[in-house]
Parts: structure tokens; sequence; C-alpha cells
């Protein structure tokens, strides 16, 4: 899909609140309620946006989250993958050049969910040759505003968010 401007200046909007109105992105990109409502659509069946509700999972009780980095067999990598993004405590799976494979973000209710997870499911994956794994302790940053946009030509200026009258 092509992005042009007005399609990344209503993503540069809906990143900082997924809930703006399409009046209010209408009213401050000079455009129509409708055509706001079109390009989001679009954004969304393209998969280039997807509007949601984002929970710490420290603070839903989630207590447990940690990074586990796989070393796996080359011709096992595919089916390692499938596998591992079929189980449910799985959030994000990536793969990655080094010394690890894969790493996966993995979140479960408890400690002794995650040595199960670790030592009883992930074990009946054929080709994991070694995991580390780091338990996130607190989660100091969390941030999803991924546009690849020149900052100077997009940013939200406080003039725009908050106009003087004088």
């Amino acid at each position: 899909m092509q992005i042009d401007e007005l399609d990344q200046k209503i993503l540069t909007y809906l990143q900082k609140d997924g809930r703006i109105s399409y009046v209010t992105l209408a009213a401050k990109l000079g455009v129509s309620e409708g055509t706001i409502r079109k390009r989001v659509r679009k954004l969304e069946s393209e998969g280039v946006v997807q509007i949601i509700g984002i929970t710490d999972p420290l603070k839903v009780g989630l207590d447990t989250v940690a990074y586990v980095w796989f070393e796996i067999e080359r011709h096992h990598l595919e089916n390692a993958m499938q596998r591992l993004a079929e189980l449910k405590e799985v959030r994000y799976l990536i793969v990655t050049t080094g010394s690890h494979d894969l790493v996966a973000m993995v979140v479960v209710p408890s400690r002794e969910d995650l040595v199960h997870l670790l030592n009883d499911r992930l074990s009946s994956i054929p080709g994991i040759i070694s995991t580390q794994t780091s338990i996130v302790l607190k989660i100091h940053k969390q941030t999803y505003d991924w546009a690849p946009f020149p900052m100077t030509q997009l940013a939200i200026s406080e003039e725009e968010e908050h106009p003087t009258h004088g």
C-alpha cells in the first residue's frame, strides 16, 4: 500500500491517541470526516494500523514476563517458529542474527508457569538446541509509535495541539 502525506498525518495522530474521533481528526487535518473514515478503514484493512488497547501485563495479573533466546537447528527453524507462534504465552517472536536464532517474549501468570513452559512445553519442540531466559522485573518504557516518518515533516507541534488565541 502506498502511504501518502495525509495517511502519515493520520497515523501520527492515531499513535498519539488511538481514540481520537474522526471529526476531531478531520478538523485538525482540514479534510472531511468521511475522508478520515475511509482512510482509516483502508489503513486497517491493509494491515498498516490496528487500533487496540495495550495493557501492562504486570498490572493485569500476568506476573511473569520473560524473554527467551533460542538456538535452533537450521533444518528445524521454520517448524520451530510455527510451533512457538502457536503458543498463547508467546506474545512476540522474531528471527535474529548473532548467537541466537529466535527471541520470544512470553507472558505467563507466574514463575511456576514459566518453569512449566520452559521445561515441559518448549522441550517438546524439535530442533531447539538451547535457550536463555531473562525475566522482566519492570517495564520502564513501552511504546508503539513505529511510523518511520520524518519528525520535522509530521511532528505535531504544541501550537497545533494547543492553539493560542491572540
